[in-house]
């Protein structure tokens, strides 16, 4: 039986930095979901369900540090990396 990957939601607004690092996490087994917009990321959290978040910290609409304190209200045990 085949282990499902792990789910990450990646959260980046530089279209080349966010190519390379999601390519290279796809690459090692993982699943990325890549929103690159502030105000997407409580849709694509509910939808995609992720075991990892990873959260720029500059971002359009909302940045990554407010984003951080409304998912860790919905999803407590979920672990946030955030970049700066």
């Amino acid at each position: 039986m085949k282990k499902e990957s792990t789910k990450i939601l990646y959260v980046e607004d530089e279209l080349f930095l966010s190519k390379i690092v999601k390519e290279s996490l796809e690459s090692r087994g993982y699943e990325v979901e890549l929103v690159m917009d502030g105000a997407k990321v409580l849709p694509a959290l509910k939808a995609f369900q992720p075991e990892l978040c990873i959260l720029d910290v500059m971002l359009p609409n909302v940045d990554g540090f407010s984003l951080g304190r409304v998912i860790k209200e919905i999803e407590p045990n979920l672990p946030i990396l955030y970049l700066t």
